[in-house]
């Protein structure tokens, strides 16, 4: 598995999908989330106040096409109530999205790391627990290994805390060399 690392504006990259995560007691959303939500005149903040997307674990809204974004789809991934959010909520979290996108046939996405700079866990954790999520989910078949590329879109200053998450997971793990890291 090839693991991209992008600093760019995560509204500029041409990706299939964009998955977010989205907490049930961020109102509005925040991170990476709040500024999608932003570019999207607030789409994301109308719907929360309609009732449609509530950020309840494992909740997912598709948004198909949404304009002013460079995805095609953007995924939001509900994440619970953040003082819940731990390494395996984040794993298992992982391992839904990745099943989803599988799903819904896609090769490639962009994520965000779920509730960067927002819960307990720092950077590093995130991006292991999150690694893990997908390894342990591809690793069912090992044809998804070189199928499916995740992009991480993080910040050119959490670069280093992201690729220390993923040693961290190939020290763990014993990965034989299957995860890779590019940086774009």
């Amino acid at each position: 598995m090839q693991i991209h690392l992008s600093t760019e504006p995560p509204d500029l990259p041409k990706h299939k999908c964009l998955a977010l995560g989205i907490f049930s007691d961020e109102k509005p959303p925040r991170g990476i989330c709040g500024f999608i939500d932003w570019r999207l005149n607030g789409l994301i903040s109308h719907q929360i106040k309609q009732g449609k997307i509530g950020g309840k674990f494992a909740e997912k809204v598709i948004f198909p096409f949404p304009r002013r974004i460079g995805s095609e789809i953007l995924m939001l991934f509900g994440l619970g109530n953040r003082a819940t959010a731990n390494y395996d909520k984040i794993q298992t979290a992982a391992y839904q999205i990745i099943s989803a996108i599988d799903n819904m046939l896609l090769n490639s996405f962009a994520f965000d790391l779920l509730g960067e700079n927002r819960i307990s866990m720092d950077t590093a954790d995130i991006a292991q627990a999150m690694v893990t999520g997908f390894f342990d989910y591809l690793s069912k078949d090992e044809k998804k290994f070189s199928k499916i590329i995740p992009c991480v879109i993080t910040s050119a200053g959490h670069l280093k805390e992201v690729s220390i998450g993923i040693k961290n997971f190939q020290a763990k793990v014993r990965d034989d060399g299957s995860v890779k890291i590019v940086t774009k």
